[in-house]
């Protein structure tokens, strides 16, 4: 097919698709009231649950240098220098370790001492303190065994957002080091504060059967919450949740599945939306070896009053994505504002995700579904329909198919068109408002066919 017919029957078969996408999610004809800027937003699932997702990944890389977001040392690098704690034990107040490290000994006959340091970034100041046991491990000269109860990490930014990270015990024997033999477990706390809101994911962290958190090939996740706040009222809410029934989120040591729930009010760099919410489940593989989605459902309000939901069916009509399956991933607009002009509004995609779900490279889409339903302009009800004759590779202009549409007017008339293309050509069949019919044919070479 000649380019510039390929455009032409494009264009001709796929108009009302593009016509009807933004009516779904673009904002009221009346654009006064929305930012130029953003006139044209459309629904990013993608965007959703991204502070939940990061702090996610966070407990499962916990002892690593991601965990807090200025990165936060290995607490044997912390306990590392605390064996200089014997040559002073008699003394009292701070000690200096070496570098920036120092210990304070005030404590000890409470049974700890603290270890700590404070050191200027580039454009942040680290605070780091360690409440170190105080008993003969911590006074011996065996590198590295001492017992460390609790371990903090404040970063201050310049931007003057405070970032916290904290360490305590999580299994009742009030201590952060593990144990051999004992189910160990350590609360990580992650805060963030800026501009008056304040992020925290709290997660509780299982060592696993080797009993050390630094080697995490059978770490655990076994509890994890997110909630945002600001002037103390609470904008967002997320938690992952055990879906398989083993009775732990994730497992570094075998594949888990994960049920992702996420809620928030006014999510950042979205000015046109009030509210988001999404919940997903996710097969998390061992060893870290990556994730992938195994359901989704998406919604989102906006401040015009639209209500945008994203959801996915497979052919047996279950909400599970299966790979190499036929998929309709149905976007659907409510609106209860009746000053809008869009009353309802359903787009619905016929596609196959291919053998890797998170990719789109494979994916390939069958059939376009289109309907809308619009008050206080001439056009009232229309609906739209493409069906390609081959799978449409991602990314990539469909060359044959068929296409029909109708539309009813606020008069009581209705127009319609219905037609075909291929590289061989392209025909379509249009009936006005007042009933005269139009027939056009163009060869592959774009002549018009008598």
């Amino acid at each position: 097919m000649q380019p510039s017919l390929s455009r032409k029957t494009t264009w001709a078969a796929l108009m009302g698709a593009a016509l009807f996408l933004g009516a779904c999610v673009t904002s009221n004809e009346d654009k006064a009231a929305v930012d130029p800027k953003f006139a044209d937003a459309t629904i990013d699932a993608r965007v959703a649950g991204q502070s939940l997702s990061g702090s996610f990944s966070q407990g499962k890389d916990w002892a690593t240098t991601f965990t807090a977001p200025t990165g936060l040392q290995a607490l044997g690098g912390v306990s590392a220098n605390v064996s200089t704690l014997k040559k002073q034990a008699s003394q009292a107040g701070d000690i200096d370790l070496g570098g920036e490290l120092h210990a304070n000994l005030d404590d000890t006959a409470k049974g700890f001492a603290t270890v700590y340091a404070e050191y200027q970034l580039l454009l942040a100041k680290v605070k780091d303190t360690a409440i170190v046991k105080w008993d003969a491990k911590a006074q011996d000269t065996i590198k590295d065994n001492e017992t460390i109860l609790s371990f903090k990490r404040i970063t201050t930014h310049l931007s003057g957002k405070v970032e916290t990270a904290e360490f305590t015990d999580g299994d009742g024997d009030k201590q952060v080091t593990a144990v051999p033999g004992k189910d160990n477990k350590v609360k990580l706390v992650l805060t963030a504060e800026e501009n008056g809101a304040v992020e925290k994911t709290t997660l509780l962290i299982g060592a696993g059967p080797d009993a050390d958190f630094d080697k995490e090939e059978d770490n655990t996740v076994l509890e994890a919450t997110w909630i945002k706040t600001k002037a103390g009222v609470t904008t967002g809410t997320g938690a992952f949740l055990d879906a398989d029934g083993d009775g732990v989120i994730t497992d570094n040591s075998k594949t888990c599945l994960v049920l992702a729930r996420y809620s928030e009010m006014e999510p950042k760099d979205r000015p046109l939306i009030l509210k988001a919410d999404f919940e997903a489940k996710i097969r998390v593989f061992a060893d870290k070896a990556g994730d992938e989605p195994v359901s989704f459902s998406y919604q989102e309000t906006t401040r015009l009053h639209r209500t945008n939901v994203i959801t996915f069916k497979n052919r047996a009509g279950g909400s599970e994505i299966v790979k190499g399956d036929t998929m309709i991933v149905h976007l659907e607009t409510t609106v209860a504002n009746e000053d809008d002009t869009l009353k309802h509004a359903s787009i619905e995609f016929v596609m196959n995700p291919g053998q890797d779900l998170k990719s789109d490279l494979d994916d390939v889409c069958y059939a376009i579904h289109i309907k809308t339903s619009k008050r206080l302009v001439l056009e009232r009800d229309a609906e739209f329909n493409f069906v390609s004759a081959k799978p449409i590779p991602h990314g990539q202009e469909p060359v044959e198919g068929t296409f029909d549409g109708k539309v009813a007017y606020a008069n009581g008339k209705s127009a319609s068109l219905k037609g075909s293309f291929s590289p061989s050509g392209f025909s379509a069949e249009f009936t006005g408002p007042e009933g005269n019919t139009v027939k056009v044919e163009f060869t592959k070479n774009g002549a018009v066919v008598p």
